[in-house]
Protein backbone atom coordinates (compact mmCIF):
# COMPACT_ATOMS: atom_id res chain seq x y z
CA UNK A 1 0.00 0.00 0.00
CA UNK A 2 1.16 3.17 -1.18
CA UNK A 3 1.78 6.07 1.78
CA UNK A 4 -1.39 8.33 -0.08
CA UNK A 5 -3.41 5.51 1.31
CA UNK A 6 -2.02 4.68 4.63
CA UNK A 7 -2.19 8.53 5.02
CA UNK A 8 -6.28 7.73 4.40
CA UNK A 9 -6.31 5.69 7.36
CA UNK A 10 -4.91 8.76 9.18
CA UNK A 11 -7.37 10.86 8.36
CA UNK A 12 -4.79 13.37 6.77
CA UNK A 13 -2.55 13.59 9.76
CA UNK A 14 0.69 13.55 9.02
CA UNK A 15 2.08 12.95 12.51
CA UNK A 16 -0.05 10.21 12.76
CA UNK A 17 1.59 8.73 9.67
CA UNK A 18 5.15 9.48 11.13
CA UNK A 19 4.42 7.95 14.18
CA UNK A 20 3.04 4.80 12.53
CA UNK A 21 6.56 4.86 10.29
CA UNK A 22 8.12 5.17 13.87
CA UNK A 23 6.66 2.26 15.24
CA UNK A 24 7.83 0.34 12.12
CA UNK A 25 11.17 1.37 12.38
CA UNK A 26 11.53 0.71 16.49
CA UNK A 27 10.26 -2.35 16.09
CA UNK A 28 12.39 -3.85 13.01
CA UNK A 29 15.57 -2.58 15.34
CA UNK A 30 13.79 -3.78 18.29
CA UNK A 31 13.56 -7.23 17.11
CA UNK A 32 16.63 -7.38 15.18
CA UNK A 33 18.31 -6.77 18.93
CA UNK A 34 16.62 -9.27 20.55
CA UNK A 35 16.55 -12.22 17.77
CA UNK A 36 20.02 -11.33 16.62
CA UNK A 37 19.32 -12.75 13.06
CA UNK A 38 20.78 -9.95 11.63
CA UNK A 39 23.22 -7.17 12.55
CA UNK A 40 21.70 -4.51 13.71
CA UNK A 41 24.04 -1.61 12.75
CA UNK A 42 25.07 1.37 14.81
CA UNK A 43 23.08 4.03 12.74
CA UNK A 44 19.82 1.77 13.38
CA UNK A 45 20.15 1.91 17.19
CA UNK A 46 20.92 5.32 17.67
CA UNK A 47 18.01 5.96 14.66
CA UNK A 48 15.83 3.92 17.44
CA UNK A 49 17.22 5.82 20.49
CA UNK A 50 16.28 9.36 18.89
CA UNK A 51 12.71 7.62 17.97
CA UNK A 52 12.36 7.01 21.58
CA UNK A 53 13.92 9.85 23.25
CA UNK A 54 13.05 12.87 20.44
CA UNK A 55 11.29 12.30 17.61
CA UNK A 56 7.80 10.56 19.41
CA UNK A 57 8.06 12.78 22.62
CA UNK A 58 7.79 15.71 20.32
CA UNK A 59 4.85 14.17 17.57
CA UNK A 60 2.20 16.36 18.19
CA UNK A 61 -0.54 13.13 17.64
CA UNK A 62 1.88 11.12 20.09
CA UNK A 63 1.18 13.54 22.46
CA UNK A 64 -2.05 13.39 21.96
CA UNK A 65 -2.76 9.79 22.73
CA UNK A 66 0.02 9.15 24.95
CA UNK A 67 -1.49 8.93 28.11
CA UNK A 68 -4.15 6.58 26.62
CA UNK A 69 -1.96 4.26 25.54
CA UNK A 70 0.62 4.19 28.29
CA UNK A 71 -0.96 1.20 29.77
CA UNK A 72 -0.87 -0.23 26.51
CA UNK A 73 2.60 -0.43 26.16
CA UNK A 74 3.10 -2.69 29.25
CA UNK A 75 1.04 -5.13 27.64
CA UNK A 76 3.09 -5.04 24.55
CA UNK A 77 6.56 -4.99 26.12
CA UNK A 78 4.71 -7.98 28.02
CA UNK A 79 3.70 -9.70 24.65
CA UNK A 80 7.02 -9.30 23.33
CA UNK A 81 9.04 -10.81 25.66
CA UNK A 82 6.31 -14.16 25.72
CA UNK A 83 6.73 -14.35 22.12
CA UNK A 84 10.53 -14.12 22.33
CA UNK A 85 10.25 -16.92 25.09
CA UNK A 86 7.97 -19.20 22.72
CA UNK A 87 10.47 -19.10 20.30
CA UNK A 88 13.44 -19.90 21.99
CA UNK A 89 11.34 -22.83 23.66
CA UNK A 90 10.16 -24.01 19.51
CA UNK A 91 7.01 -25.56 21.12
CA UNK A 92 4.30 -26.05 18.21
CA UNK A 93 1.45 -24.19 20.08
CA UNK A 94 3.65 -21.45 21.37
CA UNK A 95 4.84 -20.63 18.59
CA UNK A 96 1.49 -19.72 16.63
CA UNK A 97 0.61 -17.60 19.51
CA UNK A 98 4.40 -15.50 19.27
CA UNK A 99 3.34 -14.69 15.76
CA UNK A 100 0.07 -13.32 16.96
CA UNK A 101 2.12 -11.80 20.31
CA UNK A 102 4.71 -9.98 18.03
CA UNK A 103 2.45 -7.75 16.67
CA UNK A 104 1.14 -6.52 19.58
CA UNK A 105 2.27 -2.67 18.88
CA UNK A 106 -0.28 -2.82 15.55
CA UNK A 107 -3.22 -2.44 18.65
CA UNK A 108 -1.57 1.31 19.38
CA UNK A 109 -2.02 1.64 15.36
CA UNK A 110 -5.38 0.51 15.44
CA UNK A 111 -6.63 3.04 17.99
CA UNK A 112 -4.43 5.43 16.37
CA UNK A 113 -6.82 5.05 13.16
CA UNK A 114 -9.85 5.26 15.59
CA UNK A 115 -8.74 8.31 17.00
CA UNK A 116 -8.46 9.89 13.25
CA UNK A 117 -11.32 8.62 11.38
CA UNK A 118 -14.14 7.41 14.19
CA UNK A 119 -15.53 4.04 14.62
CA UNK A 120 -17.06 3.92 11.07
CA UNK A 121 -14.51 4.68 8.92
CA UNK A 122 -11.80 2.65 11.33
CA UNK A 123 -13.83 -0.36 11.14
CA UNK A 124 -13.72 0.05 6.87
CA UNK A 125 -9.84 0.71 7.01
CA UNK A 126 -8.90 -2.00 9.34
CA UNK A 127 -8.22 -5.17 7.24
CA UNK A 128 -6.07 -3.05 5.39
CA UNK A 129 -4.21 -1.55 8.52
CA UNK A 130 -3.62 -4.92 10.24
CA UNK A 131 -2.50 -6.63 6.40
CA UNK A 132 0.41 -3.67 6.63
CA UNK A 133 1.13 -4.44 10.19
CA UNK A 134 1.49 -8.37 10.55
CA UNK A 135 3.68 -8.43 7.47
CA UNK A 136 5.03 -11.80 8.05
CA UNK A 137 2.71 -15.00 7.14
CA UNK A 138 2.24 -17.22 9.52
CA UNK A 139 3.63 -20.32 7.82
CA UNK A 140 7.19 -18.25 6.64
CA UNK A 141 7.27 -17.58 10.69
CA UNK A 142 6.39 -21.08 11.41
CA UNK A 143 8.85 -22.43 9.39
CA UNK A 144 11.75 -20.24 10.45
CA UNK A 145 10.80 -20.59 14.40
CA UNK A 146 10.05 -24.43 13.96
CA UNK A 147 12.38 -25.54 10.65
CA UNK A 148 9.40 -27.89 9.55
Amino acid sequence: MNNEGKLEWFGGNQDALSMFRMFVTLAHTWDDLVDKDKETTEDAINTAFLICLVYLPVNSFYQTIQRDIMPMWISIVSAYQTANRFEKNKDAHGVEIAHVLRYAAGNIIAYAVHVCVGPDKAAEYMPDVWKAIVVERFDEYRKEHLHV
